[in-house]
């Protein structure tokens, strides 16, 4: 697993041992990031169940400004700080060690730009995740959420007026899932 392109181009990364994570193919994450692209640059970057923390250091690599890393293994999260001072870019990256639920409930950052979710597939993970969103204050109609999942984890992003889905690309089995907040209805908006 390398980083693609930007300041840390062609840089390998490590990876947790034990088989905890499962990393983003290079074709997905080349894919996905050549859609973001023009959203990176100078972004507030969150990176849920980030593993190894490959989302979130190439978004660094490309000239995001930040990148808060959030994993609940602490093989992980040490293995993103080895990977931050790898491709030398520790000074843009904070990393949390805890459940990424209880994270967005009792950190409140200033606003993120981007946000990737990597969940284990298949465990359930995403569901709260996706309920408490709309009411996390770090979060606007301005951040762009990205979501990597399998074909048979089922968000149900219809059923949560909250969201509006904006894109969805398929790689085999993996799904890629773009989605915003949508914006608080005005006294303009609202039926009467």
């Amino acid at each position: 697993m390398r980083i693609i392109t930007g300041s840390a181009k062609g840089r390998r990364l490590k990876m947790p041992g034990g088989g905890k994570t499962r990393p983003a193919m290079d074709k997905v994450k080349g894919a996905t990031f050549n859609m973001i692209a023009e959203f990176v640059p100078e972004a507030r970057i969150l990176d849920l169940f980030a593993g190894s923390g490959n989302l979130g250091i190439e978004a660094l690599s490309r000239g995001a400004s930040y990148a808060a890393f959030v994993d609940a293994a602490r093989e992980c999260t040490g293995t993103i700080k080895e990977n931050l001072e790898l491709t030398r870019l520790s000074d843009r990256g904070e990393i949390f060690t805890c459940d990424c639920l209880k994270y967005l409930q009792r950190h409140n950052q200033p606003h993120f730009d981007l946000v990737f979710i990597d969940p284990p597939y298949l465990k359930g993970l995403l569901e709260p995740i996706l309920k408490y969103i709309p009411e996390c204050p770090m979060f606007s109609p301005d951040t762009l959420f990205i979501i990597e999942r399998q074909k048979k984890d089922v968000l149900g992003l219809e059923a949560i007026p909250h969201y509006r889905l904006l894109d969805e690309r398929i790689f085999g089995d993996t799904v890629i899932t773009f989605f915003r907040l949508k914006a608080p209805a005005t006294p303009d908006t609202q039926p009467t």
